[in-house]
């Protein structure tokens, strides 16, 4: 019952933060762009739109110009947007000096200029708000695409203008939304193999070594986090109260604990590895012959916290960067972004620790097999060789994801719906999945790796008392021989003096 309260807690605080894909532009933040799907790639119950809340103006000076001129467009047709007065030169927005040049027209006056020699591949709507609301924009995504949002206001004038990207499908990113479904099905699929491997564990509750104990409570959390994970996405995609940008305090704080959760999976997936890989009290105990800690125990831990030290911030990072932002625009030139360094930071830091660990699991796993060899266990030997190319193969999928997820980005740099972030983590979810099932099938509850077990474990109780005896030497031999001859004379002397006749045959 407590811990039904706990969850309720926790999914109440994930709904009281959700928050909508609506950004407030301001002029410190005067163009923001996000990736939205048409109708027809990604169906819904709601006709995708962009529409807008002009909410503040305020005029700096009485000899300013007190307009908020306002542009949406795809990002791919930004060559249709301005005017060049000269070949380094372009202007944005039609005032008064280029209507005397003849660069934009009378009727185009304070609004961004759209270049009728150029030919767009999707609508361009340009236009000047003069009153507080919607003023009757409304934006239809047609094409899927990467759709920004810009305005200009002399800097001297203050405002806040609140857009909506809505999409079809709720309020999530359009980079966002395959997270939606990939949580979902995560959360499903550990489900039943967390009743499959409980059924497991009851039909054999008798035979449950160790090992299998750490499997099922790793198994628990990874159901949790991954419903966790799937509820937070669902809250985000349906609830239509907060901004996307800038975020709210309370949806960092939720955003911080799922990371927490994500970046501790890890680490402890890493911790029951290590375990399985050094085949602690599994098969062997520290008595068996040939059996020493390896050198990369010592190393572990280090390599282990750094990955959750590194991961739960760049997990955590990558939420605030799913959607990308140009450098430039017709609002202007923008400054890079410090949290985009600090996620590629932490993200380096974090591979190198998670390699770290994976590499120290996979020699300490060699060691083990080659130990194996040696006393001639080759069950147990083909057993463990199954883990280490399993543990092989996952790496090298793992390989193979990350550089074919960076060759997309690379050849769409503005590709919204193929963000980096998005593709790391459908494949590393997968990825993980996959390797953890494997895992929790070879060291599944059955009575053959109960037997498998049990006869190690009389093994090295043999031989732990036998090393006792070594180090005992001679000493204990010595002791018995003369307890026996204390007995026998003792016996002899009772035997005379109770039958003097039969003394000496009996003795």
């Amino acid at each position: 019952m407590e811990l039904q309260w706990i969850l309720f807690g926790v999914l109440f605080s994930f709904a009281s933060c959700v928050l909508a894909e609506k950004a407030v532009l301001t002029n410190d933040l005067p163009q923001f762009c996000t990736g939205m799907y048409s109708k027809q790639d990604w169906d819904g119950d709601i006709e995708p739109h962009i529409e807008m809340d002009f909410q503040y103006f305020k005029s700096g000076d009485n000899n300013v110009d007190s307009y908020l001129s306002v542009v949406i467009f795809e990002f791919s047709d930004m060559d249709a947007l301005g005017v060049k007065v000269s070949d380094i030169s372009t202007h944005y927005v039609c005032t008064e000096q280029l209507v005397s040049k003849g660069l934009c027209d009378t009727s185009e006056l304070y609004q961004f200029i759209v270049d009728k020699n150029v030919t767009p591949k999707t609508e361009i709507l340009s236009s000047v708000l003069t009153s507080y609301g919607g003023n009757g924009l409304l934006y239809k995504i047609s094409k899927t695409g990467y759709y920004c949002v810009a305005c200009y206001s002399p800097p001297e004038n203050r405002f806040r203008l609140q857009v909506n990207f809505q999409n079809s499908f709720g309020n999530l990113p359009a980079s966002a939304i395959p997270r939606l479904k990939l949580h979902g099905l995560m959360a499903i699929a550990y489900a039943v193999c967390l009743s499959v491997y409980l059924y497991r564990l009851f039909i054999h509750r008798s035979e449950v070594i160790l090992l299998q104990k750490y499997l099922g409570k790793l198994f628990v959390f990874l159901t949790m986090e991954s419903i966790i994970t799937w509820f937070w996405f669902a809250f985000l995609n349906s609830n239509k109260t907060h901004t996307l940008y800038p975020m709210q305090g309370a949806t960092k704080f939720c955003l911080f604990l799922v990371s927490v959760l994500n970046a501790f999976k890890v680490a402890s997936a890493f911790f029951v590895l290590v375990i399985i890989s050094n085949d602690h009290k599994t098969q062997y105990s520290r008595h068996t012959p040939g059996r020493s800690e390896p050198w990369q125990l010592s190393l572990y831990p280090i390599f282990l916290f750094c990955d959750f030290a590194f991961g739960y911030p760049f997990i955590m990072l990558s939420f605030f960067n799913t959607i990308s932002q140009p450098r430039s625009g017709p609002s202007g030139y923008f400054e890079k972004d410090d949290s985009e360094i600090l996620l590629w930071g932490t993200g380096i830091l974090a591979t190198i620790a998670f390699t770290a660990c994976y590499y120290l699991a996979l020699s300490i796993l060699w060691g083990t097999i080659k130990l194996l060899a040696k006393n001639k266990l080759k069950d147990k030997q083909k057993l463990y060789q199954k883990l280490f190319g399993l543990l092989s193969l996952s790496a090298l999928l793992l390989v193979f994801a990350i550089v074919s997820s960076l060759i997309l980005k690379a050849n769409n740099s503005f590709t919204e719906l193929k963000n980096l972030t998005s593709l790391c983590d459908l494949w590393s979810s997968y990825i993980f999945f996959m390797a953890f099932i494997g895992v929790a099938f070879l060291f599944r509850p059955s009575h053959s790796l109960y037997l498998l077990s049990r006869k190690n474990w009389e093994l090295d109780n043999q031989y732990s008392e036998g090393q006792l005896d070594v180090y005992r030497g001679n000493e204990f031999e010595l002791d018995d021989l003369q307890d026996d001859l204390h007995r026998l004379e003792r016996a002899r002397l009772v035997d005379s003096s109770s039958d003097p006749s039969n003394a000496v045959q009996k003795f």
